[in-house]
């Protein structure tokens, strides 16, 4: 009963749109120049959060097996080799924060803990963010110690590493909302959406909904005893003197459907 109502594509499809939403956000805050303190302390949180969402979209590459195009195969190949990072940085610097990776960041910043900054919180934040971004992307190396990336290390302070590090990062929001959008699309096909004659069909089985996410839910749709409960409650409207608008709308609703 569950493939009838295509449940495992609908859920697809709404992972796919939330990520789309979620990265077309993103990429919009993250192209705001930098202004002042705050726009940068901005700039630099949009960063830290939005590998949190571009894992997601590589945890979803690794769950749907879509055979679109040739060509739609070859950027679903190249993507996912340039979201290893994104899981790096996801599990370090954004959805957890490691601790190793912490104190190499301190030990590369040292300037978060001078006297003349002690109470300036502000550009503590700010430095916090700027040093852990930093030392995720430089502690992405190979097996000779090299950054996998740029080749180099990189800090946001000097402008060419700057310049650098945004433009690699738009041009994977990018290419990360193509794939997203030829997906979703080639999904939102697939789907099969209903019109009022499932209304009543549709309305059982979204009653049997379990949110207990330990257990199954149940999709099984027993027509004659959705239709005896709700002859039961039309009934029990008409006791209570229901208006009779209300009684003729829910017959044709659904005791016609």
């Amino acid at each position: 009963m569950k493939e009838k109502y295509q449940i495992a594509e609908k859920a697809n499809y709404l992972n796919l749109l939330i990520l789309i939403d979620e990265l077309k956000t993103y990429d919009k805050n993250l192209l705001k120049s930098v202004e002042d303190k705050e726009s940068w302390t901005d700039k630099l949180r949009n960063t830290r959060n939005v590998f949190i969402h571009l894992n997601n979209l590589r945890d979803m590459m690794n769950k749907i097996n879509l055979n679109i195009s040739e060509e739609y195969i070859a950027l679903n190949r190249d993507l996912k080799k340039k979201l290893a990072f994104a899981n790096h940085f996801r599990n370090r610097a954004a959805g957890h924060l490691n601790e190793t990776l912490l104190e190499r960041a301190v030990q590369w910043s040292p300037q978060l803990f001078c006297k003349e900054t002690k109470e300036n919180i502000d550009y503590k934040i700010a430095e916090a963010h700027r040093v852990i971004i930093e030392s995720c992307i430089n502690s992405y190396i190979d097996e000779k110690g090299i950054q996998k990336i740029f080749n180099t290390e990189i800090d946001l302070m000097y402008p060419a590493d700057f310049k650098l590090f945004f433009t690699y990062l738009q041009e994977l929001i990018t290419e990360s909302l193509e794939w997203l959008n030829i997906s979703s699309n080639h999904i939102l096909q697939s789907i099969e959406h209903h019109d009022e004659t499932k209304v009543k069909e549709l309305a059982a089985v979204a009653a049997k909904t379990n949110f207990n996410l330990k257990k199954e839910s149940e999709y099984d749709y027993p027509k004659e005893e959705q239709e005896k409960q709700l002859s039961m409650v039309i009934e029990e409207l008409e006791k209570m003197n229901t208006e009779k608008e209300i009684i003729d709308f829910l017959k044709s609703r659904f005791q016609k459907l």
